[in-house]
């Protein structure tokens, strides 16, 4: 019996080495080895295809076949998760890589690509800006070494806008961020100080900080504004932020000639939030670009050089705008503009020396003006004879449209009246009776750059095309010659 044991043993031992010998003769054994490097590795068994020199020297049994990231295996290539193909059927490894290929060291390009393509994301400026015209300097600046986002979105109204949770997340992972610092940005502080109470946080740029400023003006006929008290006389302001060695413009009386004689029509002056509005004058533009390109440099000094030579192109432009702006009021015929709605472009009004009434100031919340005020409006219209009545954007138009057609009106009646007393007689704006009583009033945009529309952006509107679009509307309400 134990002689049989040991035949049967030594029978079965003889079966399953001729079975061996066979897979190695057919080229399927398991235990093939590649020379890459002295290492033994597994390969995938393919069913018996002769073996072929590969283009790195080694030999597989099966067909060599490029791969897209260059190597070679021996059976059909399959596209990989990560975009490289491999000789055999992939399966993705826990760290992103695939196996099942002949044997060697393999430099995966699709897993380099994607790691070169984040790491390049990652050490890119990341800059995040709260509206409309911060956001356009900005990416002018930064072309294509820098990420700049806007929070607010194409087409929002600014002063209903509340940051969201990822708002708050893309200020708190920014390298830089850009806000105003207006009565509008009381969010920003808050946001600033908790970043700040947690981490470093961003290097923040606060636009008011970097020009001079004005206080937000009331002026007459305007309506008051509920909740504020204009009856009393206020101290000039003074900076716009204690911590910064800047001068700020108090109010017209203390700053200037041009403002002393700009706004005779003011009915008081009084300290208020500084008036936020300062993009709408292309001085102020040519300023605030040269500083935020400092400010680029700064926070990425490998691109300093681009920066500069980006920031300056843009405010060279601004430089030529604002030539072109002054132009136009030198040869202007009349000083004064009217808004039928609310009045962000006081410091545009400053540089040129111009008269300004309005419904509401610039940062109302104010959506139906008193009747004191719409007739009040309506008497300077018709009294200045006025060709435009101004509203901006995102407005409906309604107040300056009413203004434009009981103006229109009462000069009619006023023509009529003056044409009984003296045929023909003339008024201070050089108009006759005629003329007058016959006169149509536009209804024009004058663009404050708070925000665009989707379709704006779209289209790639700037700050520059926008004001270079205003300086048009202007040289028609003041009756200056085209250029």
């Amino acid at each position: 019996m134990i002689e049989y044991k040991k035949n049967f043993c030594y029978r079965a031992f003889c079966v399953v080495l001729l079975l061996v010998l066979a897979l190695v003769l057919t080229g399927c054994s398991p235990f093939a080895k590649t020379d890459a490097e002295g290492d033994s590795q597994t390969t995938a068994l393919s069913a018996g295809t002769p073996a072929v020199e590969k283009k790195d020297g080694s030999e597989s049994g099966a067909p060599a076949e490029e791969k897209k990231d260059g190597s070679e295996s021996g059976a059909p290539a399959e596209e990989k998760k990560d975009g490289s193909e491999s000789g055999t059927t992939a399966e993705e490894k826990k760290d992103g890589s695939e196996s099942g290929s002949p044997s060697e060291e393999k430099k995966n390009s699709g897993m380099a690509g994607a790691s070169a393509s984040v790491a390049e994301e990652n050490s890119r400026l990341q800059v995040v800006t709260t509206i409309f015209p911060q956001y356009d300097f900005a990416r002018h600046i930064a072309g294509d070494r820098a990420d700049v986002t806007m929070l607010l979105k194409p087409g929002e109204e600014v002063h209903s806008y509340e940051p969201t949770p990822q708002d708050i997340k893309k200020i708190q992972n920014c390298d830089l961020f850009i806000y105003v610092g207006g009565e509008n940005d009381v969010w920003v502080e808050n946001i600033l100080d908790s970043v700040k109470g947690d981490q470093e946080g961003p290097q923040t740029v606060r636009l008011l900080a970097l020009v001079e400023t004005y206080s937000e003006e009331h002026l007459e006929g305007m309506m008051e504004e509920k909740g504020h008290d204009h009856d009393h006389e206020h101290e000039p302001e003074g900076t716009a932020e204690e911590d910064h060695d800047h001068d700020h413009k108090a109010d017209a009386s203390d700053q200037n000639t041009k403002g002393t004689d700009t706004h005779s029509t003011h009915a008081h002056s009084h300290e208020e939030d500084p008036d936020e509005h300062v993009w709408t004058s292309p001085e102020n533009c040519v300023i605030l670009i040269e500083k935020l390109t400092e400010e680029f440099c700064a926070a990425d000094p490998v691109n300093a050089e681009y920066y500069r030579k980006n920031g300056d192109a843009y405010r060279k432009e601004f430089e030529e705008l604002d030539a072109r702006y002054r132009d136009m009021a030198a040869s202007a015929s009349r000083k004064t503009i009217l808004f039928g709605d609310r009045f962000p472009f006081r410091y545009l009004a400053e540089e040129l020396g111009l008269t300004c009434y309005a419904a509401f100031p610039g940062c109302s919340s104010e959506s139906e003006p008193s009747a004191a005020t719409i007739a009040f409006l309506i008497d300077k219209a018709a009294e200045e004879k006025l060709p435009v009545i101004f509203q901006i954007e995102f407005s409906n138009g309604n107040i300056a449209r009413a203004i434009s057609e009981a103006a229109e009106l009462k000069m009619k009646i006023n023509a009529a009246k003056q044409a009984e007393e003296s045929s023909g007689g003339e008024n201070n704006s050089g108009l006759s009776a005629a003329e007058a009583g016959g006169m149509k009033i536009q209804v024009l945009q004058l663009h404050s750059c708070h925000n665009i529309t989707a379709d704006e952006f779209k289209s790639g509107q700037t700050c520059l095309s926008l004001m270079t679009k205003n300086l048009e509307a202007l040289r028609t309400a003041l009756g200056a010659p085209a250029e």
